[in-house]
């Protein structure tokens, strides 16, 4: 089974998703995944991509962005964090604790970062308003613009904010009340224990796949 087809089948199988639309080379994923599913042609990047699916979802009143390399995807994983998502914000983001990615799936290397709460990596997921896209959108491309740029940080966030973020001291409410300062929108961090949410392919760490080759073959639990 394809990456794409395993996150397509997760997403199928969540109660809580209504209809799925997968971005890409048209041609190639409508022979692939055949029926049942939506596909439009990719538009450029991650955020065109995003733009190009809501496009095919015109009246949906939130939408959940998943990327599609993420081997270990479970419906049951979506529904545990969609089932987190809970308060008026226009954006939800899953952070999987390091300790829970070393219990479920030792070995797995992921860029973490501390903060006052814990020490989390980010998922591939995004739940959002899509009547939110364009501010979601811009604010998204400069922090991943600037995310190995210091100077750009701080004239997104402030200086005050990245020195108390570079030593470990920011809170996660005090990060989504500065994005709301910033952005206008309420964004909500979500605690998810899944690491399926975030251990993706990655050229670089070619040792996850290992890791996560175990997990699949049941070498390893993939469960607590």
């Amino acid at each position: 089974m394809t990456l794409v087809e395993r996150v397509v089948t997760a997403a199928r199988g969540c109660s809580a998703v209504e209809r799925v639309v997968v971005v890409g080379p048209a041609p190639a994923l409508r022979a692939l995944l055949g029926t049942g599913v939506d596909v439009v042609a990719g538009d450029g990047g991650m955020m065109d991509n995003v733009a190009a699916a809501l496009r095919a979802l015109p009246h949906a009143p939130t939408v959940l962005a998943i990327a599609a390399d993420l081997p270990l995807l479970t419906a049951e994983a979506l529904a545990g964090f969609l089932a987190r998502c809970e308060g008026d914000s226009s954006l939800f983001y899953p952070i999987v604790p390091q300790d829970a990615v070393a219990r479920r799936c030792p070995g797995a290397r992921k860029t973490y970062v501390r903060v006052a709460d814990g020490v989390f990596t980010g998922g591939s997921v995004l739940l959002f308003d899509p009547s939110a896209l364009e501010r979601i959108r811009g604010f998204v491309e400069r922090v991943m613009a600037a995310r190995k740029k210091p100077w750009l940080l701080a004239q997104l966030f402030g200086w005050g904010t990245v020195l108390r973020f570079a030593s470990g001291a920011l809170s996660i409410a005090e990060m989504e009340a500065r994005a709301h300062q910033v952005t206008g929108l309420r964004a909500r961090a979500v605690i998810v224990d899944d690491p399926a949410l975030a251990l993706d392919v990655d050229a670089e760490r070619p040792e996850n796949l290992a890791v996560m080759r175990a997990v699949l073959e049941g070498d390893r639990p993939a469960e607590p």
